[in-house]
């Protein structure tokens, strides 16, 4: 996970004794006992001595760090979590045992000392994710297909925080992206999510490459992740997809429940079959595009016309 960098520099170009204060925050991490996330602050004071440096989860302090102080670390209540102090200093905090409810914006406030205590603050928002306990949910209407068929297929997660993204596989290529609705407040409360596939296959007798299954056909749906709640009778929240039957007859179908880069899994694929070979066409080939075999056919012609002489 690439953490989150601000960049801060004077505005009027003029020489301060506090410049370039940018702060580094993971966009998220995983929570449960062990695990951690390491804030970090840099800066430049152009030789001017520090005062402090504070830590704030939205408004509230938890760490504080002051040269002049003996000790100069002072930790206060975090609920939920806990300071590792062997681990922080004056350019980083490192929070361990995190929970959900520690998800929010993170300020790291830098104070130059005397005589001038020029003071900056920058912020930077960290989620703590709670995965789903199982695999997504896969089931389709059916497991075999003649062409023209519209297959629908549904993919279900448990409930997360935050809501999973779900991505549909096909072949193991992406073919579309469901994200989930997220709430601008923290209400810390866990929610599942659905998405819901119609795969149409075409009547094509040659199997064309690009026309199926390429990342380019990346169809991304936004929806309301309130939709686990309630049936699916909207045809609007439906994904589509259109592809060319492959020259086996057989495809897998799967999607994978992700929450930004820190969490992803899979389903159990699903393989679906062609109920029966194409028939030739008129035009004397079959659904491969070969001339079909006619010596049976004309071995047959002759030897009714040797028995009629």
């Amino acid at each position: 996970m690439q953490p989150m960098v601000l960049l801060c520099t004077p505005a009027n170009g003029g020489v301060w004794s506090l410049r370039n204060l940018s702060i580094s925050v993971p966009r998220a991490v995983l929570s449960g006992e062990g695990q951690s996330a390491v804030l970090r602050c840099s800066y430049d004071l152009e030789g001017a001595a520090l005062y402090s440096i504070r830590w704030y989860k939205a408004e509230t302090e938890f760490y504080r760090y002051v040269p002049r102080e003996m000790p100069p670390t002072m930790v206060f209540p975090l609920p939920g979590a806990s300071v590792d102090l062997a681990q922080s200093d004056y350019q980083q905090v490192r929070i361990v045992n995190l929970n959900r409810r520690l998800s929010g914006d993170y300020q790291c406030e830098v104070s130059a000392d005397a005589p001038l205590f020029h003071t900056d603050i920058r912020s930077a928002p960290l989620t703590v994710v709670d995965p789903p306990f199982r695999a997504p949910r896969l089931s389709v209407s059916q497991r075999s297909y003649a062409r023209g068929d519209a297959i629908r297929a549904n993919c279900s997660v448990d409930e997360a925080y935050p809501a999973p993204n779900i991505t549909w596989i096909l072949d193991n290529h992406k073919i579309a992206e469901t994200i989930s609705w997220r709430t601008s407040d923290q209400d810390f409360k866990e929610r599942g999510a659905f998405s819901q596939m119609e795969l149409t296959i075409l009547e094509a007798e040659h199997y064309k490459v690009g026309l199926t299954y390429t990342s380019a056909s990346l169809n991304r749906v936004y929806q309301d992740h309130y939709i686990y709640d309630r049936e699916m009778e909207d045809d609007r929240d439906v994904v589509r997809y259109t592809m060319v039957p492959p020259p086996t007859g057989q495809f897998a179908l799967g999607c994978v429940a992700t929450i930004f880069d820190i969490y992803a899994r899979k389903s159990e694929p699903i393989y679906i079959r062609e109920e029966a070979p194409h028939p030739a066409s008129v035009t004397g080939e079959d659904s491969s595009g070969t001339t079909a075999n006619y010596s049976v056919l004309l071995t047959s012609l002759a030897c009714v016309t040797l028995a009629s002489l």
